[in-house]
């Protein structure tokens, strides 16, 4: 079975309060992984130095969906977004969802 991994890079704007980042990653973790998902955060060492990766795994397709049925529609969510995104202290850089390929 093919699993699927979801990437969420942004970088934390100058003067970013960096308890704050991590506060608000730990509760998206928090969130992600009580529908299913295996999530780890990481920061960029080489490259676009400084982003950091917020990064969530299934086994799955299916339960990657599974995953976002449970999410929708859920006032935690909603309200970690606005948090988020209220906060000032990062901003989005990209997202992307990939499928693993057989080899």
């Amino acid at each position: 079975m093919a699993s699927v991994a979801l990437q969420i890079v942004s970088k934390p704007l100058p003067g970013a309060d960096t308890g704050k980042i991590m506060s608000n990653m730990k509760d998206a973790a928090n969130l992600w992984r009580s529908a299913g998902a295996v999530v780890k955060v990481y920061t960029v060492s080489v490259g676009e130095i400084g982003n950091m990766v917020f990064a969530a795994q299934w086994d799955s397709y299916e339960a990657y969906g599974k995953s976002l049925d449970k999410m929708v529609g859920e006032q935690s969510i909603q309200a970690l977004m606005t948090q988020i995104n209220g906060s000032g202290t990062v901003e989005w850089v990209r997202s992307n969802l990939a499928r693993e390929l057989p080899i």
